[in-house]
Order: C-alpha cells, then structure tokens, then sequence
C-alpha cells in the first residue's frame, strides 16, 4: 500500500511594501493571491490573453499558462498540477512592512513549471493583491520538506539569480514519520482553510473521518496517476484503506462552518467557496496503515478548491496538542 506521488513545496516569504496595506479577506487569502497569479501568468505567457471563451483543449496543449491554470474543462477527470496554501495563520489585512509567506505545491513532474510561477509570484507583487490592489515584494524562495524539516534556498533575500531545487516530498518519508506516533493514540486533525467534502452529490458539514479519507485517498491516487506517472490502485485495495479508515471514531471536535464565495474565471460567476475549520480528534486501530496517507496528504490536501487554498491540514500526535 503505497504511491509513487512526490511533490514539491514551494515556500514564498514575502513583505508588504511601506505605505500599503494588503487586504487578503482571512480565509479568502490563498485565492486572492492565486488570482493575481494567474492574472499575471496569463498576460506574461499566453498568446490568446484577451480571449474571451474557454481555451480549447489544442490550445491549452501548445500554451503552459492555459494548461496550468484555465485549460481544466472536465474538473471531474482533471488534477490540478499544483495546489495553493495563504499565510498561515488566516490574515484580514497585512500592515505596511509586514512579512507574510505563502506555498506553491506542484505535483510530480510539475515540477518542470518552477519558473513560471517564481516569475509569476514576483510580478503578481507589483500589480498588487486584493481590494484596494496591495503590493508586496518577494524576499525569498525556498523549497521545504515539511516532513524532514529539510530547506533548499531557491532565491536567496537580497540576490535575483533563480536557483530550482527539487526537494520532493515522498512515501517513503510519510512512512519513517508515521512509524513515529505511538500505534495506539488518538491523533488530532486541524483544519486550517475551509475544508470542502462532498459525498454522493452532497455537501458534508462535519468532520467524517471515512469521508475525509475517501476523498484524500482519491486525490492522492489521481495526481499521482496523471503527474507521477503512477499505476492506478487496485479496487481491492481501495476497498480495504476505506474500510479500515470507516471504523476511526470522532471522539472530540471544535469544528465551524465558514461561508465564502469566490469568483469563478471558468465560469464567470460566483462559486462557493465554503467549508469547516477547526479541529478534530479520531481513534483507530488501524493508523499504522492510515496514518502515512494522512501525512503525505498534509501536502497535497482535499477536497475541492485546493488550487484556491481550501483543504489545509495537519496532523497532530498529543505530545503537539495544546
């Protein structure tokens, strides 16, 4: 029971320039700042950016913007080859001069696509983030392994020469992490961003470990399937991981419900962007076989919106718990 998913965090620090405060809206923050991305990749790399229709599948394959970032017609089928985390904790509004950081995951052989976002991130700066348009400068770049503790510098404070660093995130390492919480203690789950679990068309409101399960385990399996070149999971096996994951029991929460909508540039139009934070803990027996997909999960994290920031989540043993 493993995958061959690897991925890569890309950690931004970043400082609000004097004079400007950044309005990043709380939760709202990783998708403000995912926007202006786009907005900027867009303009800077597709040949089509006053396109006004959906890009078609021949031209998102010629154009690395569109593939990345507005090509996915078919968001059932399709993984987005990256993932979006804001400044943790949620910030309102950021201060003149005030540091922040936020991360950039590319999955797998996305890896390839450092450099547009490491461009992308520094221009986004100066057209400014959020109501009001803040601006912001880029201090550095690092590739993280959350997991190890290990760091890369991928641009150094002070210097502008880009140097990409693949520091993947992998099984094996989830693994040697698990093998370091006690088998048979409760582990606390902490829900960061909106967390957006949906179950037979059916928007989830509470905390469900085998719906949380369920849905990481597909995550993980298809992006390591469509950029990890990954073979696809047995039915059996399938079967098995979310059985043993259905009988782990909530036994405490502080959970709440966050309303949000964000804009849709698929659609045009406003999508719901809500879903639970807060905390929960669960009990198994069953978490020498869970609890590596629980912490390779943290960095890749679930359910919908991920590319917008939702689904942020860390797994806690009781020595962290507060």
């Amino acid at each position: 029971m493993t995958t061959s998913l690897t991925f890569t965090h890309l950690q931004f620090q970043a400082r609000a320039r004097q004079n400007n405060a950044i309005r990043l809206g709380k939760y709202q923050g990783a998708e403000r700042l995912r926007d202006a991305l786009a907005s900027v990749m867009l303009r800077s790399v597709c040949p089509e950016t006053k396109r006004a229709t959906i890009p078609s599948p021949e031209h998102a394959a010629i154009c690395p913007a569109c593939w990345l970032l507005a090509a996915q017609t078919d968001e059932k089928a399709v993984r987005r080859v990256y993932s979006f985390v804001g400044p943790q904790p949620p910030a309102d509004v950021l201060a003149p001069n005030q540091d922040f950081h936020f991360t950039i995951t590319l999955f797998g052989d996305g890896f390839r696509f450092l450099p547009y976002f490491v461009l992308a991130a520094s221009a986004m700066g100066d057209t400014g983030v959020g109501t009001g348009r803040g601006k912001f400068e880029i201090v550095s770049i690092h590739a993280v392994n959350p997991l190890t503790g290990e760091r890369q510098t991928v641009l150094a404070e002070g210097e502008k020469i880009v140097k990409p660093q693949s520091l993947p995130v992998s099984w094996e390492e989830a693994r040697a992490a698990a093998d370091k919480f006690p088998a048979d203690e409760d582990i606390r789950i902490r829900y960061l961003s909106p967390t957006r679990l949906i179950e037979s068309d059916s928007l989830i409101k509470a905390p469900d470990f085998g719906i949380f399960f369920r849905r990481l385990l597909e995550r993980i399996d298809e992006l390591d399937k469509q950029h990890s070149n990954g073979e696809r999971r047995s039915q059996d096996e399938v079967i098995r991981l979310n059985q043993l994951a259905s009988e782990a029991r909530l036994v405490d929460q502080s959970t709440q419900w966050i309303e949000l909508w964000g804009p849709s540039g698929r659609t045009g139009r406003s999508t719901p962007m809500s879903g639970f934070v807060g905390y929960a803990v669960y009990r198994s027996k069953h978490w020498k076989e869970l609890l590596p997909f629980l912490l390779l999960g943290q960095g890749v994290q679930v359910g919908k919106l991920t590319a917008k920031g939702n689904g942020v989540f860390q797994v806690e043993g009781r020595a962290y718990w507060s």
